[in-house]
């Protein structure tokens, strides 16, 4: 059996012996102060706000201000601002027409959007809305929250998340890399295939269990390992999700299996598995695993062992 066909089972079997285990984005050697990554992100609030019609009232929902980045499970010393409100003060039924307001007033700004639409499911009461700002690439969504799925009436929630930077003060500020030794190029590659399957999801992440990274040994090889969890969503949401997944697996060269509430994938160019699971609290679970050292191409890129 060849290397690489023993690595693929190998792998295939730990994805699911991490199966009880639960944004991104690639390290970048950025420098920045909280408080102005926070006004950022509240001048972008406001903007989004400015527009609207009739005008909500935003009250703060979940996690607010600075904290470890998501992608680094805290270990990089890197930092990100998330803030989210609930847009209240208007009827349940002007939830869709502020998320449209939203879209229509990012696209205008030349925002990006960064779902595989370019646009919102309409159909769907609990619509939502995935962008990013140029340049300087603050995530935006907007989603209208479902308190009667008969009418559609609900709570448009904003939420705004910052790149991943490096407090300009502080002792977090030494932890910024030159160079990447090959455990920090492996936690990267896991780490990067977890944010674009992140993105392909477009659903939020759960700020309560947080994200894990870790290495883990099985049958004498070592893998990274990169696991989180969305926020408890509806059937048919996560149905949806599910879907928008396996489509970009697929898309990407995944070799992919499928199972009812389950979905395995492995990279075969990166000997990477990935699986999405419905969780016993609502949500899906997201595990990305592998190999230690991992296969790197390109100019200046280590190899693999033979």
């Amino acid at each position: 059996m060849s290397r690489r066909r023993r690595m693929a089972v190998a792998l295939t079997g730990l994805v699911f012996a991490l199966s009880a285990c639960a944004g991104p984005g690639e390290q970048k050697k950025v420098m920045m102060d909280d408080q102005q990554v926070l006004a950022r992100a509240e001048e972008l609030v406001q903007q989004t706000l400015g527009g609207m019609s009739p005008k909500p009232t935003p009250k703060r929902d979940g996690r607010y201000g600075a904290g470890a980045c998501l992608a680094d499970s805290g270990k990089s010393g890197r930092q990100q601002v998330h803030i989210s409100y609930r847009l209240e003060g208007v009827p349940g039924s002007a939830g869709r027409q502020l998320v449209r307001q939203a879209r229509d007033a990012w696209v205008e700004r030349g925002y990006k959007f960064t779902s595989d639409t370019s646009d919102g499911d309409w159909s769907d009461p609990g619509t939502a809305v995935h962008m990013a700002t140029v340049p300087d690439d603050y995530w935006l969504t907007i989603s209208n929250s479902v308190t009667d799925r008969a009418t559609g009436d609900g709570t448009a929630v904003l939420t705004v998340t910052s790149p991943c930077y490096f407090p300009t003060s502080g002792a977090s500020t030494s932890a910024s890399p030159q160079a990447l030794s090959a455990d920090e190029a492996a936690q990267q590659s896991v780490l990067a295939h977890s944010s674009r399957i992140y993105d392909a999801l477009r659903v939020p992440h759960s700020t309560a269990g947080g994200a894990e990274l870790r290495t883990v040994e099985h049958e004498g090889a070592t893998y990274v390992h990169h696991a989180w969890s969305t926020e408890p969503l509806p059937e048919d949401r996560a149905a949806r999700a599910m879907a928008r997944a396996h489509g970009y697996l697929e898309g990407a060269g995944w070799r992919v299996r499928s199972v009812p509430g389950r979905l395995v994938a492995l990279d075969p160019a990166d000997e990477v598995t990935a699986q999405v699971a419905r969780a016993d609290h609502g949500g899906l679970n997201v595990g990305i695993t592998g190999p230690a050292m991992p296969v790197l191409h390109g100019s200046g890129s280590a190899s693999a062992p033979a």
